[in-house]
């Protein structure tokens, strides 16, 4: 099948933003961010729930990546229905997926049951992820698609932020099941959003076509070079942000801090992670993305190495755990402007579909190496040292992406 180049798509989104435009990429942001709360509230509720259920860091570990096994089941066998069907049933049915999940999770009665209701919730996440990235690179103008897509991620941290900091103060009160809970009503509240602002019709240059949605078309002649080397950069790029997503609050208390100081760590590495996207998206539309995102990931690599080597005081052990957000997902969410402007239309979906579920393998395994690693008392500076190789190979595989698609 002959693709159309990527760089040549000017039919595939309006000429100036547009009030549908503008819609559909906050109603994105929007989802993106109770994907950021279904996410990482395990995270936060972590050490209140090891402690009531007795369990041990390598379970908690198998916990945080059931939902990124589902991930990648929604970004590999669902997402790239958005490239057949449309963005907007895809994206309807992965919110229905999340609403579900989330609401069987609260009442969670033992370990095996919670795993499985957070493969459904990952399900859902994994698709919804792969078809906001092709609607808003598609609603946007062609020059400001680097722009809208990396918007949209920063839904993700926005939101962990304020997580964050309402677990913090809700948690010793409320208890574990009612923060599951209240992320369950968050995410059932942008269905009826969704429905509405969702727009109808093909949004995909192939919809409707045979051919359109199959993996085997990412391996044609010119989209193979890109296509491995993204999945590289998926791959160990997840790897890295997982584990620190998962973890940073616990680490956070293995570096000194109280559990609630731990709490507010990840918050702030939220907040970071919400400032380095924007500062990332706005960068995109001078800096090329592929000398801008390698750039960022090796400063969050020496970040990474200072906050497990150096004893620092609560506030500047704060302060680096900003710093990590700003550098580690500001870069790694730069990979998805990247991945949406790899592919035509017709195989977008299915493109940061497939990356996506390529790259929870490295997501399953970063938070579970992660956990297995601390079990055995490995000392933090080894811990955060041997997490930056994978790093520095994201950073290297997102440059190649970029200068296979010149």
């Amino acid at each position: 099948m002959a693709l159309p180049p990527t760089g040549a798509e000017s039919a595939d989104g309006p000429e100036s933003w547009t009030r549908k435009a503008l819609g559909i990429v906050a109603l994105c942001f929007a989802i993106n961010m109770a994907d950021g709360v279904d996410v990482t509230i395990l995270s936060f509720i972590a050490p209140r729930l090891q402690a009531e259920w007795a369990i041990d860091s390598a379970t908690m570990g198998n916990l945080f990546s059931a939902g990124l096994i589902g991930m990648a089941i929604g970004g590999m066998f669902i997402a790239p229905l958005a490239d057949r069907l449309g963005r907007r049933a895809v994206i309807l049915a992965a919110l229905c997926l999340m609403s579900l999940g989330m609401f069987a999770s609260s009442f969670a009665p033992s370990v095996p049951v919670l795993f499985a209701m957070r493969v459904i919730v990952g399900s859902g996440i994994g698709t919804v992820l792969a078809a906001m990235a092709a609607l808003a690179a598609e609603s946007a103008p062609p020059t400001q698609r680097n722009l809208a897509v990396g918007v949209v991620q920063a839904g993700y941290p926005f939101a962990a932020v304020f997580t964050g900091l309402i677990v913090a103060q809700a948690l010793p009160i409320h208890g574990w099941q009612a923060m599951l809970l209240g992320a369950a009503l968050l995410t059932v509240a942008l269905l009826p959003a969704a429905w509405l602002v969702l727009p109808h019709g093909q949004p995909s240059a192939g919809e409707g076509r045979g051919s359109a949605g199959k993996v085997g078309h990412l391996f044609a002649d010119q989209l193979r070079a890109r296509t491995v080397a993204l999945w590289c950069a998926v791959f160990f790029g997840l790897m890295v942000l997982y584990f620190i997503v998962s973890w940073i609050p616990k680490l956070a208390i293995a570096a000194g801090l109280s559990e609630t100081n731990g709490i507010y760590a990840g918050a702030l590495y939220n907040l970071g992670a919400f400032v380095g996207t924007m500062a990332m998206s706005f960068l995109a539309l001078r800096v090329p993305l592929g000398k801008l995102v390698p750039a960022m990931l090796t400063g969050a690599g020496v970040a990474m190495v200072v906050f497990g080597s150096v004893t620092m005081p609560v506030w500047l052990t704060l302060v680096v755990a900003f710093l990590i957000g700003v550098l580690l997902q500001g870069g790694y969410n730069g990979v998805w402007p990247i991945a949406a402007g790899a592919y035509p239309g017709e195989v977008r979906a299915t493109g940061v579909g497939w990356a996506i579920g390529v790259g929870r393998g490295g997501a399953v395994i970063g938070p579970m190496l992660g956990g297995y690693l601390m079990a055995a008392n490995a000392p933090l500076p080894a811990l955060f040292a041997a997490y930056c190789v994978p790093l520095l190979i994201c950073a290297a595989a997102a440059f190649l992406v970029e200068r296979h698609k010149v």
